[in-house]
């Protein structure tokens, strides 16, 4: 790998550190693109994919998890293989050692979260004739809060780097008209390495990966407070700005959406209510509690308010409670940006659907006037 292209990194200094190149803004941008999240909900539920699938059936109808039979002789604790299906896309994710990825779960997480933010700032072309690399100092998890001390982050990049570089991927996505593939050619490894060398960590991004079709088709935003949150916390951060990007018209009428408690429950992989015999501290605390968590760092730029029947059994608080997200300063504003963009967009395409269904009325008409006027003259002439 000592042929990596240099040119596609960050600057570095004299010293050999990454510059740091962030701005000074509360959140980094994300990629939001079906196929990476696909691979994100499959990481991150990786410890009971097939309640996952379930809860996924039954939340969202448009989405579906098929799960393959394992290798004759293969164990399926050992290996998964799940097949993601949308309106939109296929994806395909072959995780080679389950038990890697459970143990690895809490730092991988994070880890896999901000390789993706880094990469967002990546010039990743479409076709690439060797693997490059994503670089950055391994100080940013202490900055972010992500960890205390070098050592920690240290430690934790150890024990994520083997089931990072084992996750593996194919599948096509839609590209305007078009469904186009993932990979170059069938299952491939994401990352085909990663180290740390002088407090810089280095990732290598797999060149038969179409990079722009897998993760930088969408972007939405992600706060960087999400990296010094609590676990569960985190995930309700992330999850709530991928819904958000999907919930721009209701974002731009009312500046604010909803999430079900229901789907929380999934999110945050808390048990099923018939599971548990104390299913307020099982389900509803730590729903109520990680968002709380989220309200309070982000201290009046998200403002959560819980709605549900306080007196209600946990049947209702999940069936029918639910979340109301405000949003405020920068996060308003690029949401509302997004959805004036996406509405204007729309009432372009009716326009132009409307022009052209005028032309073709007045071609018709055209057409029936002429025929009309030739079967007179024919008339005429007889």
């Amino acid at each position: 790998m000592n042929d990596t292209d240099t040119s596609n990194l960050p600057a570095t200094t004299k010293k050999g550190t990454l510059k740091n190149n962030e701005d000074n803004g509360k959140f980094f941008k994300f990629p939001n693109s079906p196929a990476s999240n696909t691979m994100m909900n499959v990481v991150s539920h990786v410890g009971n994919l097939e309640t996952f699938a379930n809860r996924l059936e039954q939340n969202s109808h448009s989405s579906q998890l098929e799960f393959f039979t394992p290798p004759e002789g293969t164990s399926k604790n050992l290996s998964e293989r799940v097949k993601y299906s949308t309106d939109n896309t296929e994806t395909t994710i072959h995780l080679d050692n389950i038990d890697l990825f459970t143990k690895a779960n809490k730092p991988l997480k994070k880890i896999l979260t901000y390789t993706l933010v880094k990469l967002s700032k990546e010039n990743v072309t479409e076709s690439m004739d060797r693997d490059i690399s994503i670089k950055f100092p391994l100080e940013d998890f202490v900055d972010l809060g992500c960890y205390k001390t070098l050592r920690t982050a240290r430690q934790a990049f150890n024990q994520a780097k083997n089931p990072l570089t084992s996750i593996k991927i194919e599948g096509v996505v839609r590209d305007k008209k078009d469904m186009k593939q993932i990979t170059d050619s069938g299952i491939e490894v994401l990352f085909t390495g990663a180290h740390i060398k002088n407090g810089i960590v280095e990732i290598y991004l797999n060149h038969r990966i179409n990079w722009e079709l897998f993760a930088l088709q969408y972007f939405s935003i992600l706060p960087k407070s999400y990296f010094s949150l609590s676990d569960n916390a985190a995930d309700t951060l992330l999850n709530i700005f991928m819904l958000a990007r999907k919930r721009l018209n209701e974002i731009g009428k009312n500046k604010s959406f909803t999430i079900s408690f229901r789907t929380l429950q999934q999110i945050l992989e808390l048990p099923d209510e018939s599971a548990t015999k104390n299913p307020g501290r099982d389900i509803k605390d730590p729903i109520l509690n990680a968002l709380n968590e989220v309200s309070k760092i982000e201290d009046g730029d998200i403002v959560i308010e819980p709605i549900f029947n306080t007196n209600g059994n946990i049947i209702e608080f999940l069936e029918q409670g639910y979340a109301k997200i405000h949003l405020h300063n920068e996060y308003l504003a690029y949401f509302d940006d997004l959805a004036k963009t996406k509405k204007n967009k729309i009432e372009n395409t009716m326009k132009k659907r409307e022009e052209i269904a005028d032309r073709a009325r007045v071609k018709a008409m055209t057409n029936k006037l002429e025929k009309q006027k030739k079967s007179k003259k024919d008339s005429d002439e007889e």
